[in-house]
C-alpha cells in the first residue's frame, strides 16, 4: 500500500551529473538550479535466499539503495539450511524478517559435498556433480513446503500489504506466494548475468550461435563443438527447469488450491527483470527493454577505508600486492595439497610481491614463504583499491569480477563451477583476465600468469579502461534501480513490453511450420519440373528413337 508520508527530492542538474537526494541528506553544492518535487514511499519487499553471504550481500545493496531512496523496505530472509551464519551488515533502515524454512538440512554438510567436487575437473554429468544437484533440488524443494505450509508467515505477508516485490533467480517458490498474498507488481532479480530460463520465459532470444548458455564455459566465439553444446544447452534446460517449477506448483495445489495457477504461467507475466550485469562488459546479445542491467550497484569507488594494522603493514613493505580469494563458498583450505603447493611455489618466485590470501584453514603455516599471508578474512574491497594491488587471483564470482573491474585490478581467474567458468572466458575475451583452466593448475601455470599480469601492462591499461567506462556510463545503476522500481510499483503490469513471440509455441517461434511449408512448395515444384523433365525427355528419346528405325 502506498504510504501517506510523502518524500521532498532534490534534483541538481551540473555539468557532469544528475544527483538525486532525500530530504535530510547532507547539502550537496552544486552549480546550476535545483528543482522540487514530492513522490509517494512505496512499500517493497525482498525475498532472499539462504544460499550464501554473496547472495545476501547483493540483496543488501538493491535493499539499502531503495531505502536510501526513501522507500519501506523489508528483507525477507529464507532459511533453507541450518547453521548457515549471516555475516553481511545491513543499514537499520532495512527492515529484516527471518523465516525458518529448513528441513533440517546442515550448510556445513553441504559445503562438504560441495568442496569434494569444485576443485575436480569433471563433466556436469558426473554422477557426483548430479547427486549434488539433486540434493540442492531437495533442499529448495522441501524450503518451499514449509514456506507454503507457514499459515504464520502467509497472514503476515498478506497483512503487510507490499505494494512490490523482488524475488531471486534460484527457486520460483516466491513467486507463488507473491501471486497468492496478491502483492500487486514484482520484479525477477538476478544477482549475477540474465539466466536462461528467465530469458526463455521473458521472451528474450537465445541463439545458440554466439549465446552460449549460463553453464557453458564458452565466450560468444564458439567453435563448432562449442555451437553444438550450446545449441542442446538451450534447448534442454528449459525443459529441466519446467520439471522443477511443476513439481513447486505441485506444493501449492497441494496446500493451498487444487486450482492454483501453474507457476510458469505466472512467472511469464513477470513485468520486469533486473540483472546483476552491464552491457559495457557482459556478451552483446540481443536484449528486450523490461530487462535491466543494474550491475556495479553499490561498487561504486569510495574511499578506501583504513586498513587495520597486520594488513597496513604489508602493504607498507610489498612493491606490489596481489589479491587471492576463492569467495565466501568455495572454502580454500579445501583444495587439493596439490594446488596449495602449487600456489606456495609460484608466489615464491616473486618474493618482492605480497599475497594476502584469504584462507580458512591453519594447515599451511610453516610451508609459507615470508611474502604469503594467510587470513581467514580479508578486506577485499579496500584491499582492490589500494594503489599497490598488481592481481587479483579469484575464482570468477560475478561479484568479484565486478569489483575488480570497478577497481581497475587485472584478474587471473581459476573458475570452480556454477556460471564462473562463463564469467572468465568473459573477462579473459575483454583481454583483462589470464584464465587457468582447473586441469591446468600448477606452479609453472600460475607464475607464468602472474609474470604477464606484472609485465604486460596492457592487462592494466584495458581495465582500468573499462573501469572509467563503468563510472562513467549515462545512467547510473542506484538510478535505474530506483526509477524503474517506482515505475513499477506505480503502474504494476507492464504488458506493452512483452514481446509477441512469449506466446508462441516452439514451431511457430523457430518458424518451422513455415520452413516446412516453404520447403514442401519447393519440393512439390522440383517434383512438377522433374516429371516435366521426365515427360520430355522420354518423349524426346521416342522421337529419337523412331527417326533412328525410320533412317535403318
Amino acid at each position: 500500500m502506498k504510504k501517506t508520508k510523502e518524500i521532498k527530492k532534490e534534483m541538481m542538474f551540473s555539468s557532469n551529473a544528475i544527483i538525486l537526494r532525500s530530504s535530510g541528506d547532507a547539502a550537496v553544492q552544486s552549480q546550476g538550479f535545483v528543482a522540487h518535487w514530492r513522490i509517494a514511499s512505496y512499500k517493497m519487499a525482498l525475498f532472499v535466499p539462504g544460499m550464501s553471504n554473496s547472495q545476501v550481500l547483493y540483496n543488501a545493496r538493491v535493499a539499502e539503495t531503495l531505502a536510501k531512496a526513501g522507500h519501506d523496505v523489508t528483507m525477507i530472509m529464507i532459511r533453507s539450511m541450518d547453521d548457515l551464519e549471516n555475516n553481511v551488515k545491513i543499514m537499520k533502515e532495512v527492515k529484516i524478517h527471518s523465516v525458518n524454512a529448513s528441513y533440517g538440512m546442515s550448510w556445513k554438510e553441504l559445503e562438504e559435498r560441495h568442496s569434494k567436487v569444485i576443485f575436480e575437473d569433471m563433466p556436469m554429468w558426473d554422477s557426483r556433480m548430479v547427486e549434488n544437484f539433486k540434493l540442492m533440488t531437495k533442499v529448495l524443494l522441501e524450503s518451499c513446503r514449509r514456506l507454503v505450509e507457514n499459515k504464520e508467515f502467509i497472514r503476515w505477508l498478506a497483512a503487510e500489504e507490499f505494494d512490490l516485490a523482488f524475488t531471486h533467480m534460484y527457486d520460483v517458490c516466491p513467486i507463488g506466494l507473491i501471486h497468492y498474498v496478491k502483492i500487486p507488481s514484482w520484479i525477477w532479480l538476478n544477482s549475477g548475468a540474465l539466466m536462461d530460463f528467465i530469458a526463455h520465459n521473458m521472451g528474450v532470444p537465445l541463439i545458440p550461435s554466439y549465446v552460449p548458455p549460463f553453464l557453458q564455459e564458452s565466450s560468444d566465439h564458439m567453435s563448432f563443438i562449442e555451437r553444438a553444446k550450446s545449441f542442446i544447452g538451450h534447448t534442454i534446460m528449459p525443459v529441466f527447469w519446467k520439471m522443477f517449477a511443476d513439481k513447486e506448483t505441485a506444493i501449492f495445489r497441494n496446500s493451498i488450491d487444487p486450482e492454483f495457477p501453474d507457476i510458469v504461467d505466472i512467472a511469464r507475466k513477470c513485468p520486469l527483470v533486473m540483472v546483476n550485469s552491464n552491457e559495457l562488459y557482459d556478451l552483446p546479445r540481443p536484449m528486450l527493454a523490461k530487462i535491466v542491467n543494474i550491475g556495479g550497484l553499490g561498487m561504486e569507488l569510495k574511499d578506501a577505508k583504513p586498513f587495520e594494522p597486520e594488513f597496513q603493514k604489508i602493504v607498507d613493505v610489498a612493491e606490489g600486492v596481489v589479491v587471492f580469494s576463492f569467495g565466501s563458498i568455495a572454502s580454500a583450505h579445501k583444495m587439493p595439497i596439490s594446488w596449495k603447493l602449487a600456489f606456495i611455489e609460484a608466489f615464491k618466485r616473486f618474493p618482492k610481491k605480497h599475497v594476502i590470501w584469504r584462507y580458512e584453514g591453519a594447515d599451511l603455516q610453516d610451508k609459507l614463504p615470508p611474502n604469503v599471508h594467510l587470513f581467514k578474512w580479508i578486506p577485499q574491497a579496500d584491499l582492490l583499491q589500494n594503489s599497490k594491488t598488481e592481481a587479483f587471483l579469484t575464482h570468477g564470482g560475478y561479484n568479484s569480477v565486478q569489483e575488480a573491474i570497478s577497481a581497475g585490478v587485472p584478474m587471473i581467474t581459476i573458475a570452480l563451477f556454477g556460471d564462473q567458468p562463463k564469467n572468465a572466458k568473459l573477462a579473459e575475451r575483454q583481454q583483462f583476465s589470464i584464465n587457468i583452466p582447473k586441469s591446468k593448475v600448477n606452479a609453472d601455470a600460475i607464475a607464468g600468469a602472474l609474470q604477464k599480469i606484472f609485465t604486460d601492462t596492457s592487462y592494466s591499461q584495458r581495465i582500468k579502461r573499462f573501469s572509467q567506462m563503468v563510472r562513467k556510463k549515462p545512467v547510473s545503476p542506484s538510478h535505474l534501480l530506483i526509477s524503474w522500481s517506482e515505475f513499477t510499483a506505480e503502474f504494476k503490469t507492464l504488458e506493452n513490453l512483452v514481446p509477441a513471440g512469449n506466446k508462441l509455441n516452439f514451431f511457430q517461434y523457430h518458424s518451422l511450420d513455415v520452413i516446412a511449408f516453404l520447403l514442401s512448395i519447393i519440393l512439390f515444384i522440383a517434383f512438377v519440373l522433374f516429371t516435366i523433365a521426365k515427360v520430355l525427355l522420354r518423349k524426346l528419346w521416342s522421337t529419337l528413337r523412331t527417326s533412328k528405325l525410320k533412317n535403318e
